[in-house]
């Protein structure tokens, strides 16, 4: 029974000892891949935030002065402040150029970006007022290595060793922002930059109709000038239907006037109220639209009216 029970014994422990050499492996390289993968995703969030924090910049000044988004893309801005986020491969704080996990490390984290990608072009009657400056596009790599924590060798080598073929082979593991092949990290990530929208400084300010040239959101005006010119082909022949039918023409018919919103507090009934001007009438910027209003009387299309 005692010898019984010892054998018993011994089988148990040599079970453990071989089950062992396997879950200890298992065990290691699953930390180690876990790890790898978590610092993977940090590169490509890393080469995302890149341009989703361009999205934020000052793309223009309209109209047509789209340096800002050009400096934006040349100067690998974008690159540089999601390399500085991330060179630690966590956002939520700053500082340090690596990281250690229980037994990787990662270091070396680099986004760049540049012009490429998508494209998009104004159509011919707006390209005075906007530019296709094309899209931008990046990518991102870092490079990972094990910590000496993780065993080099476990009864893989020599005339006893356990396993057949060596466990690992060391070396440094450049992980990419998009790609996972070996080499240089080719992959990227592009995005289409600016809306063309009214944005900040002045072109948020509202342009009252009585401001004529000079009004407040200058790049609006300006742009919608700028199209309106585009549009209009001055022939004579509007100016040559006025001196018909009044005895003179009072502005040339290719001067452009601006139409917008024009908020009066005195006027009654409804919250908010405001009143849309669309002819320059008595407050037009020219003197010569003034003076024919003022003398226009009754006077209409078809009826002489003094000159």
């Amino acid at each position: 029974m005692v010898t019984t029970r010892s054998k018993r014994r011994g089988q148990a422990a040599v079970e453990l000892a071989l089950g062992l050499l396997v879950f200890v492996t298992i065990l290691l390289f699953g930390i180690h891949f876990a790890e790898i993968g978590y610092l993977s995703v940090k590169v490509t969030e890393a080469n995302s935030s890149a341009l989703w924090h361009a999205t934020a910049a000052k793309m223009h000044t309209l109209p047509k002065d789209f340096g800002p988004v050009k400096s934006l893309i040349s100067d690998n801005k974008a690159g540089e402040a999601a390399t500085g986020i991330y060179a630690d491969f966590d956002s939520r704080s700053s500082g340090g150029s690596a990281t250690k996990q229980l037994l990787t490390s990662a270091q070396g984290l680099q986004v760049t970006c540049e012009a490429g990608g998508p494209s998009f072009a104004p159509v011919d009657t707006t390209g005075g007022v906007y530019e296709n400056v094309g899209g931008m596009v990046c990518r991102a790599q870092a490079t990972l290595q094990v910590l000496p924590l993780f065993p080099r060798s476990f009864m893989d080598t020599g005339a006893g060793g356990f396993f057949k073929k060596k466990q690992y082979q060391a070396a440094n593991l450049t992980i990419c922002g998009v790609n996972r092949g070996p080499g240089e990290c080719e992959g990227r990530f592009a995005i289409l930059l600016d809306d063309w929208g009214l944005a900040t400084g002045a072109e948020l300010e509202v342009c009252k109709l009585e401001d004529g040239a000079g009004c407040a959101n200058g790049p609006f005006y300006k742009s919608t000038n700028r199209v309106y010119d585009e549009h209009v082909a001055v022939d004579g022949s509007a100016e040559a239907l006025a001196k018909e039918s009044v005895g003179s023409s009072p502005i040339s018919p290719g001067t452009f006037f601006h139409s917008s919103m024009l908020y009066k507090d005195n006027v009654p009934g409804g919250e908010g109220t405001t009143t849309w001007e669309t002819s320059p009438g008595e407050k037009s910027p020219t003197d010569e639209y003034d003076k024919s209003y003022s003398k226009r009387q009754k006077c209409w299309l078809g009826l002489k009216c003094p000159n």
